[in-house]
């Protein structure tokens, strides 16, 4: 069906044969290659590093976690998952846990069980049955000041370009107030109360479809970690929409996913104060697009991601940081 990023292995669908099994599965086999290509080039250990920890973390969440899940935030079941012998990453620190370079995850065909629409783009509408998904998916896995132990396996800062994993972006970096108020960002948006399962890739890419778009799930969970919920909300709307409808929409989807946030937090007979966490998070979707504007100038700076609306809510993230 595809290969991973950066040659890291392939997604394949095969065909059973059987009374008792599915028609079709999905694999996805991780086999790093000897040479990778970046095609930012990005090729470094820590890149390298990254992505088996990520692989390693999509396997523990749908071996530990994705079960808890159901409609409506689908997602692939898991029937098993095969990793290869663990050894150190010779690069790294002698205290880094054991890495498997290759792995397989088994899981359940979405085409077959009705999500066989992929989309490279959504309208307003279509964008709120993905923030409908994201809604009811924090709801579910939201807690009040988590220990530091949670969540187990996870990543414990979700999504793929927090500061903390991508010191050679920042580090490229021109000179901006942005820069400068990279480390306070960070830490505004990690060190909140309330955090949840973030997914950490939520791109419109990453949603599977119903033939009508009225239901979705979502694949790729390589990234998934701790984190405020707003991380996960500004990247799919950056996603799925153009640069004017972010301009024209972006405040309806905000409230979209609130009113879906507490509906999702009712339906799972939360004891959390969904007023409390509105009141937190609220503000913090202007820290989040920030965030990832600062990833975006790091790793590609010509980017069609660095535009006017992108701009115009850091500006809004760097003019109220100081109150939050």
């Amino acid at each position: 069906m595809q290969t991973l990023w950066s040659g890291y292995g392939e997604i394949v669908r095969y065909q059973l044969e059987g009374d008792f099994c599915p028609r079709t599965v999905i694999v996805k086999s991780v086999a790093p290659p000897v040479d990778s290509f970046h095609p930012k080039g990005w090729n470094t250990q820590d890149s390298h590093r990254r992505k088996l920890i990520s692989y390693q973390v999509e396997a523990n969440w749908y071996r530990d976690w994705s079960a808890k899940c159901q409609a409506p935030y689908s997602v692939p079941e898991c029937f098993g998952i095969l990793e290869g012998q663990r050894k150190h990453d010779l690069e790294a620190d002698h205290n880094s846990a054991p890495l498997s370079e290759k792995s397989i995850i088994l899981l359940s065909d979405l085409d077959e069980l009705g999500y066989n629409v992929r989309k490279a783009s959504l309208t307003p509408e279509q964008s709120r049955v993905c923030i409908t998904w994201l809604a009811h998916f924090h709801a579910r896995f939201m807690q009040d000041s988590p220990d530091k132990d949670w969540p187990s396996g996870l990543w414990p800062i979700g999504t793929y370009w927090h500061l903390g994993t991508r010191a050679d972006e920042y580090e490229v970096m021109s000179d901006s107030p942005l820069k400068r108020a990279a480390k306070e960002i960070d830490k505004k948006l990690n060190h909140c109360r309330f955090k949840t399962l973030v997914h950490g890739d939520a791109k419109v890419a990453n949603f599977c479809f119903s033939q009508n778009c009225d239901r979705v799930a979502a694949v790729d969970f390589q990234y998934i970690g701790g984190g405020c919920g707003m991380k996960d909300l500004i990247y799919l709307i950056g996603s799925c929409l153009t640069e004017e409808q972010c301009h024209q929409e972006y405040e309806e989807l905000i409230n979209h996913y609130f009113l879906e946030l507490s509906a999702g937090l009712k339906l799972n007979k939360s004891s959390i104060n969904y007023d409390m966490v509105e009141l937190e998070w609220r503000p913090l979707f202007f820290i989040a697009w920030a965030d990832f504007h600062r990833f975006i100038l790091g790793w590609s700076a010509e980017h069609s991601k660095n535009n006017d609306f992108s701009q115009k809510m850091t500006k809004i993230a760097l003019e109220r940081l100081v109150s939050l």
